[in-house]
């Protein structure tokens, strides 16, 4: 609900208001590289005449009700030209709750893409059924520096045995898959689609994250670089987001993973 009102002070008195009333003081956005969300929009002009819109698809909530994300359709068009081609792509908004109690988004990213997206009947939602067995508090802190290490673990596999099998072994089965220029896609077959048979090598570099109190639900972002199997060819560099939940056995799984080339701005 946060979310959709978020959605509708966007259409009515435009972005800079709604990204400065739902931005939590230590946001994070993306243009096109990451920067202090607040600050961002503090210096955006007020009246700009992109008029953006979005609908949340799904949803996921750490067991603790602290941290969570959401991610759907959006549509940008032109408030002064009603004709005007628009823009269509996902968003992906991680939301942390406040001391206060308030759901604050802390991380806004999306990706584009030629056509509309589904905008769905209900929101679908992340199911607990498959949560670790037992929740114990965390030093997040700790836990955040032993999901970095899951990341490079999930890094040298790639390079050690190809970027798929390193998606493979680190994925849930239900992982989503966002890629500029496309329609988000989901699970392992998708994963075989994307990644089988790609030339060349990807690394990457962690900038930052967090984890939700209980350990089970986390996110990284940084940079990734992408090489091509010829030598003379420069590497692509992306923007990366992996939201990272927790299984039943205690081992942290990818829930989505998104990519946006930094050439595109």
């Amino acid at each position: 609900e946060v979310e959709r009102a978020f959605s509708r002070l966007s259409e009515e008195k435009g972005t800079r208001e709604a990204f400065l009333t739902y931005l939590a003081d230590d946001s994070v956005v993306f243009l096109p590289r990451p920067v202090p969300g607040r600050k961002a929009y503090e210096e955006a002009p007020a009246d700009s005449p992109t008029l953006l819109t979005w609908e949340p698809a799904y949803a996921e909530v750490s067991p603790a009700g602290d941290l969570g994300y959401t991610t759907g359709p959006y549509q940008a068009g032109d408030r002064n030209n009603a004709s005007a081609a628009p823009r269509f792509g996902h968003y992906v908004s991680i939301w942390q709750k406040q001391p206060n109690g308030l759901w604050r988004v802390v991380l806004d990213i999306g990706i584009r893409h030629p056509q509309a997206g589904f905008k769905p009947l209900e929101v679908m939602i992340k199911k607990d059924a498959r949560r670790p067995k037992r929740l114990v508090r965390v030093d997040r802190l700790r836990e955040l520096n032993l999901l970095l290490k899951v990341e490079a673990e999930f890094a040298a596999k790639a390079a050690a045995e190809g970027i798929l099998a390193a998606y493979l072994a680190y994925s849930d089965e239900d992982i989503q898959i966002y890629r500029d220029g496309a329609l988000p896609s989901a699970g392992t077959d998708a994963l075989s689609q994307e990644f089988s048979g790609r030339p060349g090598s990807q690394t990457w570099e962690s900038v930052d994250g967090d984890v939700s109190r209980y350990g089970a639900l986390g996110f990284i972002f940084g940079t990734a670089e992408s090489r091509s199997g010829d030598p003379a060819a420069p590497p692509t560099v992306s923007n990366y987001l992996r939201i990272w939940r927790k299984n039943p056995g205690g081992l942290w799984k990818i829930a989505l993973d998104l990519a946006v080339p930094l050439a595109r701005e």
